[in-house]
């Protein structure tokens, strides 16, 4: 089974989401502003479910609150580029 999948089968339906929208967006990294915005998430659960993501091994969170940048793992990415050639 490949990774991404596995994966987002550990994780709750809104973390599945979160995720799809974050591996949708073209820019390798993103921020919260611009996820927020379009997720419609209070920055609570939203926090709470990129901590999820980010244990499952599904994305990478790097500097801190309020400058946090968001990619996908590598694995992932990796996985998600095969999936779409």
């Amino acid at each position: 089974m490949p990774f991404v999948s596995e994966r987002l089968e550990t994780v709750p339906p809104l973390a599945r989401k979160l995720f799809a929208l974050i591996a949708s967006k073209t820019e390798a990294v993103v921020t919260p502003p611009g996820i927020l915005e379009a997720c419609g998430l209070d920055v609570g659960e939203f926090y709470s479910l990129l901590t999820i993501l980010s244990d499952a091994g599904l994305i990478q969170v790097a500097n801190s609150y309020p400058f946090e940048e968001i990619q996908l793992s590598p694995e992932a990415a990796q996985e998600l580029a095969r999936a779409t050639e």
